[in-house]
């Protein structure tokens, strides 16, 4: 029973030291670092995307009322054919 508890609290110990290890960051970055870092982010798409304004085209807009039903589907049996 001894034996099982050591084992079990040298586990949890590590698993504690090791979700600190994981979770942790460096705190103290220098300059360069920190130019580093600014400048890898913003070859991402995160940094054009914080860079980006709207779009000037008009999307998804319906231009003519008349001619959205156009486009309704109608639902209905499909045509007979030979199937898959």
């Amino acid at each position: 029973m001894m034996m099982n508890k050591n084992v079990l609290s040298s586990i949890l110990f590590f698993m504690l030291i090791g979700s600190v290890l994981v979770e942790s960051r460096p705190l103290g970055l220098t300059k360069t670092e920190e130019k580093f870092v600014a400048s890898l982010f913003d070859g991402l798409s995160l940094g054009s995307i914080k860079d980006s304004g709207p779009s000037p085209g008009e999307g998804h807009k319906v231009v003519d009322r008349k001619d959205t039903f156009r486009f309704v589907k109608h639902s209905g049996p499909s045509p007979s054919g030979p199937g898959h």
